[in-house]
């Protein structure tokens, strides 16, 4: 989610039934973002990154 909408999201009382209605608007945004990428960034996005520097 960008910084923005965190921003407002912050701003909104943890009471405020608009702040649950905003979060779930920003989570369908960023899974539409996600479904147009290529299979190429998903793929990349999703593969796991190893630490090696506690494997000796």
């Amino acid at each position: 989610m960008s910084e923005e909408f965190l921003d407002e999201l912050h701003k909104i009382s943890h009471d405020d039934d608009w702040r649950y209605k905003l979060l779930m608007q920003g989570v369908k945004q960023t899974l539409a973002s996600r479904k147009s990428e290529g299979a190429l960034k998903r793929y990349m996005r999703r593969k796991t990154k190893h630490i090696t520097a506690i494997w000796k």
